[in-house]
């Protein structure tokens, strides 16, 4: 689970009927009722304390983490941690770290994560409704859906879960604020189409006969896929999770235990214990013909139906049900979703439609060459290696691997207009497929660059500014006035 605030949200509005209607998605930039808790993400605790169901106030777990930290803190050590906490941290060191860190629910860096991870054939979509129009415009296929809910106490069901098949790729979250890559994880592992970069094929190859556990800790302990993951923190976030874990095992160490004969036993869903505010994501992925939900924090995989595997929506529709079912269970009409589909990359596509119109150009071209009158260029003058490079295309590879389309290039040799007017046509073609492709590679480059200057720690340099400032005496001018202000 993790305690994360979304920066677009799906909200629902309750029919009086409680389902929850498709009209009612929209994007906002925070809950309209703001969880009490969203800084942290929870390992449930096998025993469930009966406490009441509301809070007289919010507990914020870190900020009780620093009170303690504040006490245990003797004051001659205070310079000599600041300077270890503020200093610039490398890559390696990120590498190295052990644990996962909060993510906030961003599509951006879900494919800036893809970008890293070297799955560039996949692209991230936000989803804003659950309806046929909104699937309609998601690039094709969709490869799996990763839904973001705030769990609660009602999201409890009882669906008969099954053994993981061997045809279905199925980690579980084996460690605190995981969720988000293990969600990506159990839909990417499972597209057989794509090819990755040699880390992530590494990965599956030794995962792929595991069991679900064991999945999940090969994941756990992956450093390649940890370190993108945790690409974005800084050393204080770094500590911030480790000190909160501490704390929390410190606090579940004293806690008192019942007498054994007294415990009772209790099936895997009571073990939950809800916590206002807590955010989880699962995957929805399609595999033979079938619709499966998966979510890390349950053993096992649940079946959801069949679908017809020829067409490429139909298993959208069987998800979206199970969603909306999900969404019903949370009777709080102001409660807020989130909903992306991890899809084909555009790019893939607008590439091949290139190649074969450039491939239906250049047969043109042969069949209308031998006519007197024809003074159309070659395709190849417009798109010379370097530019086809580009489209990661070569013009060996188009005229090998791309059938021309016959059906255009039929009767241009008996009517020399018409083929001038089709390669004018063929050329517009290229031009808006061009266009296209840049634009796409423009989105992705942004996302990237989002990333990237996230990544960006300036916490050294401002902390070496205030340092000077007060140095200097004028930290204590600013406060004085600021005092006598008050």
């Amino acid at each position: 689970m993790a305690i994360l605030e979304a920066d677009s949200t799906m909200a629902t509005s309750t029919a009086p009927d409680d389902v929850p209607t498709a009209s009612g998605a929209r994007r906002s930039a925070r809950p309209r009722k703001a969880p009490l808790k969203y800084d942290e993400e929870y390992i449930i605790p096998s025993e469930t304390p009966s406490a009441a169901k509301t809070l007289a106030r919010p507990n914020r777990p870190k900020r009780a983490a620093a009170e303690v930290a504040r006490k245990q803190i003797v004051p001659e050590q205070t310079a000599s941690l600041q300077e270890q906490v503020f200093a610039r941290m490398d890559i390696d060191e990120r590498k190295e770290y052990r644990g996962w860190v909060e993510l906030e629910s961003e599509p951006a860096f879900f494919n800036a994560m893809l970008q890293d991870l070297d799955a560039k054939t996949l692209k991230v979509q936000e989803v804003f409704a659950l309806d046929e129009m909104a699937f309609a415009d998601l690039p094709k296929p969709v490869c799996g859906l990763i839904f973001l809910y705030e769990w609660t106490n009602e999201d409890e069901s009882n669906e008969a879960r099954q053994g993981c098949p061997e045809n279905l790729w199925f980690g579980n979250q084996t460690t605190a604020n995981a969720c988000a890559t293990v969600a990506l994880m159990n839909i990417i592992m499972n597209v057989d189409a794509v090819k990755f970069g040699p880390e992530l094929e590494e990965f599956r190859d030794k995962t792929k006969h595991l069991a679900p556990p064991h999945r999940g800790h090969a994941l756990d302990t992956n450093d390649f896929i940890r370190a993108i993951h945790n690409s974005v923190a800084r050393r204080n976030d770094l500590l911030s999770e480790d000190l909160l874990l501490d704390n929390k095992y410190e606090a579940a160490s004293k806690r008192e235990k019942p007498p054994a004969k007294k415990r009772k036993k209790t099936s895997s869903s009571s073990k939950r214990k809800y916590e206002p505010g807590t955010y989880h994501y699962i995957a929805f992925v399609p595999v033979n013909g079938q619709v499966w939900e998966l979510d890390g924090l349950e053993n096992m995989p649940l079946c959801l139906g069949t679908y017809a595997p020829d067409s490429t929506d139909a298993w959208l529709g069987v998800a979206s049900e199970a969603i909306h079912k999900r969404m019903s269970r949370q009777n709080d009409e102001f409660l807020s979703f989130n909903l992306l589909a991890v899809c084909q990359s555009p790019l893939l596509t607008l590439s091949h439609n290139l190649a074969t119109s450039l491939a239906t150009a250049k047969a043109l071209e042969d069949v209308a060459n031998g006519h007197s009158s024809w003074d159309v260029t070659t395709p190849w003058k417009d798109f010379p290696s370097d530019r086809l490079a580009r489209f990661n295309l070569t013009r060996e590879q188009i005229l090998a691997q791309f059938l021309p389309d016959d059906s255009r290039v039929r009767g241009a040799n008996s009517d020399i207009a018409a083929a001038r007017k089709l390669a004018e046509e063929l050329r517009t073609e290229q031009e808006a497929l061009e266009a296209q492709y840049f634009a796409e590679t423009a989105t992705v480059d942004e996302a990237v660059d989002m990333i990237r200057a996230r990544q960006r720690d300036y916490t050294p340099a401002i902390h070496q500014w205030v340092r000077i400032l007060a140095e200097k005496g004028v930290l204590r001018t600013l406060i004085q006035e600021m005092d006598s202000l008050g």
